[in-house]
């Protein structure tokens, strides 16, 4: 299982970047990486993701979730095996630092392949560049 760990710092405050992270059915509209998100329920969602071997669908369960603390998530026991947590820091009022741990499975020997060659860790950075960019694009500019 692959273990990847990346964070950025978003120019805006802690609340508004965990009230725009817990939002991820709207991920699809501004990370390249997702392409669907579906709520099934409180704390269960479905997602389709573009992979290096294709697009994988997958279930997450949100297995705790402290406001403006961390999220953490659990992808159950399918093809795509994964489970994450995010937290956000407050570096100062106007700037949060978002820390993604993600622990993934590849399937296949494209996803292997693509882990091996880092792709895969390349795609949880523009992922998270993405995230930052929205966010600070709807948030406005921050005053310090």
């Amino acid at each position: 299982m692959g273990r990847f760990e990346e964070s950025v710092e978003v120019r805006a405050p802690l609340d508004t970047v965990y009230e725009q992270w817990v939002r991820c059915e709207d991920f699809p509209h501004f990370m390249r990486g997702v392409v669907s998100v579906d709520r099934d329920g409180p704390g269960s969602s479905a997602w389709v993701v573009r992979t290096a071997g294709g697009r994988r669908a997958f279930e997450a369960v949100t297995t705790e979730a402290v406001e403006c603390e961390r999220v953490a998530w659990d992808g159950g026991d399918g093809p795509v095996r994964h489970s994450g947590v995010v937290t956000f820091h407050h570096m100062d009022d106007g700037t949060t630092r978002v820390m993604l741990q993600l622990e993934m499975e590849p399937h296949g020997i494209l996803e292997h392949l693509a882990e091996a060659l880092g792709f895969v860790d390349r795609r949880i950075i523009d992922d998270l560049a993405d995230f930052k960019r929205h966010v600070e694009e709807t948030a406005g500019p921050v005053s310090g």
